[in-house]
């Protein structure tokens, strides 16, 4: 015990530095947690308000998009704005009355809605039909006449129905659009929003004590606040004005002394902790160096042994760690020795050197050329000697490898290497081959034969042949070949790399088992564009989407296509992806029960077949049988709806009647006896397709016939297909197609 006292003189000196240390240490992670709380509360209170926010505008823009809805549909406002009160009967002032008042019901935070009329200054509520004179909000009405833009949204205001009504009057914020919505010139439609409303849904949302929200108007006036009963102190934590309204929203806590205090003191905790990290090391220097006395004079009797050992050897000593510092630099020389053993390492090297030559990353002087090669043992090239690069390619590589362990599948890839050398040897003349594994499924033979390029050329890809035809007859699988351009130059042997590359490319077009010269590969370059036409592939998803026969023969319209041309891999993938993308868009808007289907079994079989095909044949056999099974399981799904023939009849309804301009989803409730919305939900299940969508590129269809099939005007081609003005069919064909129909007919037209 007695020669281990200095050691726990040593322990116990250094326990109340870790202790004070350690103490320390966790009442800085207190303070720095409680900084990170502060900054995590004015995170959580920008989000809330950025909810408040999306709340708000989105009521707004609901009240306004109803609106802008009705103004254009309902007729009952059109019959109201194209008469005078003396034209009108009182049933249909009481009808368009009762109209008002649904508009008013919309939803909760809508106050009242009223029409006023230009031509006789009548304004039309809820509740009264009267002249402007006597209406309590001429003054809006007025102010509203003076402005030019068709959408207004005003500023708080008291809202006023009767003359002299002072008190009990709401605070709103009016809506204000003009009719009709494109010239403005018959009257105004205005709606009149709740503040009270939007407040009590306002303090519902934040239901606290501890934080507080008010939103203000652009003028900085006080609208609607989170604590109707007054405002209590606090401070701002975040502020941001709404791009739809305007309205600026300020949120905040009422009390946040606590966060003033650790952001005031922040620096100051952090000063404190280096300060007493400081502290912390010159007090365990200074016990560690009065405690280090006993432990040196045992290094000084070891200083006198090695110093005995130095004289006699004639060497001088350095200090008390010699010997560790001996053994430390024995294992850095050791390590070292052993870094350059591995880098020198003659396989890693070989390979390394092999890629680089083939990619050119750097350029590669004939005098590094020939040093390489005697360091591999391989023969230095002479006058005259060409090369040139086969690379060998194994077919359908997925499934090779899973009929094989990974140790038989690597006896077979050396049985390939030594393939390739032994039918190079057989030949009478003299040529030097180096084979390496470029990819798992890929290896590079450079051939270097005696000779001009094109004969070099020709020789290897007879050489290829031989190996083609030896692995066709003896092994399990197939190979095929693509040949690069040979060269006599260091210099060309990236580019017939890259050609030999390129050959390969060609494979799912020209087949397996074959040799590819750059000869066989087509001229027709793409250009990086689109490998297909985005129409028919836009007619094939919509086809297979509404379960129509035609889909099948469009499938087969666009690999014919394919087929037609030499496409390389990355267009065949890009068209496959491009299949696949265009159906889940058209999916879409199914019901969640077909889309996950679609999501989680049909598209992840489809791309594991772009990824490991190898034949164009392939992927359409495989890709038509996975759609298939998808479109059975599509079909049974609309045949469990039992809304399934209604849902056919409304359709061919619809191509019978689409020249009928009354039709429109009114008109189909009516004539099929079911609500609107219902009626909309069973067609979208049905088809995948909102029935007013369906509706209108119907109607935009047919009106392609005649564009391209007659010299009719616009205006009569409109009222062909069930549009009364030309305007709203030319806005419905720009959007489907893209283009205005003059233009659709200019570029049909011859």
């Amino acid at each position: 015990m007695k020669r281990k006292k200095w050691f726990y003189r040593l322990l116990l000196s250094y326990f109340p530095v870790f202790f004070t240390l350690v103490s320390v240490l966790i009442v800085l992670t207190f303070l720095l947690i409680s900084q990170l709380s502060h900054r995590e509360t004015v995170n959580a209170n920008s989000a809330y308000v950025n909810h408040v926010i999306q709340l708000i505008d989105h009521t707004m823009k609901e009240i306004d998009s109803m609106l802008v809805q009705e103004i254009e549909s309902a007729t009952l406002l059109k019959q109201f704005f194209a008469s005078t009160q003396d034209e009108q009967q009182p049933y249909t002032i009481y009808e368009i009355s009762k109209k008002v008042n649904q508009l008013s019901n919309y939803n909760n935070y809508i106050d009242s809605v009223y029409l006023y009329r230009t031509a006789d200054s009548t304004v039309l509520s809820g509740n009264m039909l009267l002249p402007v004179s006597n209406f309590g909000d001429r003054a809006f009405i007025e102010q509203m006449k003076q402005v030019p833009e068709l959408y207004q949204l005003s500023k708080v205001r008291r809202y006023q129905e009767l003359p002299g009504q002072d008190t009990g009057t709401p605070e709103v914020v009016s809506i204000t659009r003009k009719f009709p919505l494109l010239t403005g010139g018959e009257g105004l439609v205005v709606v009149n929003i709740s503040l009270h409303n939007l407040e009590r849904m306002l303090v519902e949302l934040s239901n606290s004590s501890i934080s507080y929200l008010e939103v203000r108007d652009g003028g900085g006036s006080l609208m609607l606040s989170s604590n109707p009963n007054g405002s209590l102190p606090g401070s701002i934590l975040t502020e941001i004005t709404s791009p739809y309204t305007g309205w600026t929203y300020r949120s905040g806590v009422h009390d946040i002394k606590i966060f003033q205090f650790f952001s005031v003191f922040s620096y100051i905790w952090a000063a404190i902790g280096v300060g007493v990290v400081l502290a912390g090391s010159a007090w365990i220097t200074f016990i560690t160096k009065r405690n280090y006395r006993p432990i040196e004079s045992l290094i000084n009797r070891v200083e006198e042994y090695a110093a005995k050992k130095n004289e006699a050897s004639g060497k001088k000593g350095e200090d008390e760690f010699r010997f560790i510092e001996r053994a430390i630099d024995r294992l850095i020389e050791e390590s070292d020795t052993f870094r350059k053993m591995h880098e020198e390492d003659s396989q890693f090297r070989r390979r390394h050197f092999f890629l680089e030559l083939l990619e050119g990353y750097r350029a590669i002087g004939r005098e590094e050329w020939e040093q390489e090669l005697r360091r591999f043992g391989m023969k230095i090239p002479g006058e005259g000697e060409s090369m040139a690069l086969a690379l060998y390619e194994i077919d359908r590589y997925a499934e090779v490898t899973g009929k094989y362990t990974y140790r038989d599948f690597s006896l077979l890839k050396f049985v390939l290497i030594s393939v390739i050398r032994e039918v190079a040897e057989k030949e009478a003349l003299p040529m030097e081959v180096w084979t390496e594994w470029t990819d798992q499924h890929r290896v590079a033979a450079l051939y270097r034969i005696e000779g001009s390029p094109e004969a070099c050329e020709l020789l290897v890809a007879g050489l290829a042949e031989q190996v083609r035809a030896w692995v066709e007859h003896n092994l399990e699988f197939t190979v095929t070949a693509g040949i690069g351009a040979a060269t006599g130059e260091l210099a060309g042997l990236p580019p017939g790399y890259r050609t030999a590359s390129k050959a390969l490319s060609f494979k799912p077009a020209l087949g397996l088992n074959r040799i590819i010269r750059q000869r066989d590969q087509s001229s027709d370059d793409s250009g990086g564009g689109l490998p297909y036409d985005s129409k028919e592939l836009r007619s094939f998803a919509h086809a297979f989407r509404a379960g129509e026969p035609d889909w099948r023969p469009l499938f087969s319209d666009i690999f014919e296509e394919q087929r037609s041309k030499s496409f390389t891999r990355d267009e065949h993938i890009r068209l496959l992806e491009a299949i696949i993308g265009q159906l889940r868009r058209e999916l879409s808007e199914f019901p969640e029960e077909i889309q996950n289907d679609w999501r989680e079994e049909t598209e992840p079989q489809l791309h594991g077949i772009k990824e490991q095909f190898d034949l164009a044949e392939d992927t359409e056999v495989r890709f038509r049988g996975i759609l298939e099974a998808f479109q059975l399981r599509l079909k049974a799904f609309r045949e469990s709806r039992s809304h399934l023939a209604l849902m056919k009849e409304v359709k061919a309804y619809i191509e019978m009647e689409y020249a009928n301009p009354d039709l429109s989803l009114t008109h189909l409730c009516d004539q099929f006896g079911l609500n609107g919305k219902y009626l909309s939900r069973l067609f979208k299940e049905a088809f995948g397709e909102k029935l007013v969508d369906f509706m209108v590129r119907v109607r935009i269809e047919e009106s392609k016939k005649l564009l391209t099939g007659t010299s009719l005007s616009l205006q009569q081609i409109a009222n062909a297909v069930g549009y009364i003005h030309d305007i709203s069919y030319i806005r419905a064909f720009k959007k489907i197609e893209g283009v205005t129909p003059g233009d659709f007919r200019k570029s049909h037209a011859g």
